[in-house]
């Protein structure tokens, strides 16, 4: 049977994405996870994946705006004959109606052949009079993202940006029941395996130890699957990333398996990715979140859950106070 390609959900919030290139023709024959398309949300843009392998028989939605879930192409054996569902068809005929989806402006669709730059790009650059061909990309591959074309422009995010963000957030809030426990650690050894690692983060070191000690808690490694509880693949641990379009967390795949100095470069790289806009879908979907505030001084906070999954780490600031052990007064490193 043929397999349906459809838009995925990538945030608690996300309603609708934006199909704004195809990376494979129809008749192409595709490989389970090779790229399908490019698409656009509020936050990120996104290259989604085959969900099967075959041949891609047919895209419902050239380009333009759809609703998560909505079935946008199909995916099958070399001359198969596919059922156009019920599904389908509405989805088609909603993208088709003007009235019922806005479309993507055909300048900021297609750009001149010489520039690289994230459809967010285009149409920030669109928005604020800039020339993307003065601009040196720092995304991937030399790419322009949206930041630079801000940084060029000196702007600041849209208010209807952070409008979304906060619309999210606080879906998060209300759906999520959000439990809070906090204390103080020692943070002696910490502070020694800095003098160890110089070059290292403190950011570092958390998500080091995190990856470790996780799989000896299973129930900080399921996720909500609908109105149950799975239990992830592997330990993929999202760092919160503060961006220019608000807070993402990229995910290390894999981290209980890496070594510290792989962990610390793959940080390096997906932070990178997430201040540029540019990332790949499954590099948002992890099983357990890091997020330290750390560098601002700050010793307690409370979180809000990265939906789907079912907990989240709050790191404070490293600091010196003095700490009564054995009638003792010792002046040790503490960490909230």
């Amino acid at each position: 049977m043929p397999t349906p390609v459809t838009i995925p959900q990538v945030t608690i919030s996300m309603e609708e994405g934006k199909i704004v290139r195809w990376l494979k023709a129809e008749g192409e024959v595709v490989a389970k996870e090779d790229l399908l398309f490019e698409m656009e949300t509020d936050k990120v843009v996104l290259e989604v994946p085959s969900p099967a392998a075959g041949v891609l028989l047919r895209t419902l939605v050239a380009n333009g705006i759809a609703k998560v879930n909505d079935v946008v192409a199909w995916i099958g054996e070399p001359g198969e004959v596919f059922d156009e569902t019920p599904a389908a068809k509405a989805a088609e005929t909603a993208l088709q109606a003007p009235a019922k989806a806005p479309q993507m402006p055909a300048e900021a669709a297609v750009a001149p052949q010489h520039i690289i730059a994230t459809p967010a790009a285009r149409r920030r650059g669109k928005e604020l009079g800039v020339d993307l061909a003065s601009i040196n990309g720092t995304g991937q591959g030399g790419r322009i993202t949206e930041q630079d074309v801000e940084h060029v422009a000196q702007a600041d995010s849209s208010p209807a940006s952070r409008r979304a963000f906060a619309r999210e957030w606080s879906l998060a809030w209300r759906e999520a029941p959000h439990i809070d426990i906090g204390r103080e650690l020692d943070a002696i050894g910490l502070v020694t395996a800095r003098v160890k690692y110089p070059a290292a983060w403190f950011t570092d070191l958390f998500l080091y130890v995190v990856a470790k000690v996780l799989p000896s808690f299973a129930q900080l490694t399921q996720v909500w699957v609908g109105e149950n509880l799975q239990k992830a693949a592997g330990i993929d641990v999202c760092l919160a990333v503060d961006t220019s379009k608000g807070v993402l967390a990229p995910v290390l795949r894999a981290g209980d398996k890496l070594s510290f100095d792989e962990l610390r470069q793959r940080q390096r790289q997906i932070t990178s990715a997430a201040r540029a806009g540019w990332l790949m879908l499954e590099e948002l979907q992890g099983v357990f979140t890091l997020t330290n505030l750390g560098m601002y001084s700050a010793d307690f906070f409370t979180p809000i859950l990265n939906h789907p999954q079912t907990a989240i780490l709050a790191i404070g600031r490293v600091k010196q106070q003095p700490v009564i052990m054995s009638g003792t007064v010792w002046l040790v490193g503490v960490c909230g």
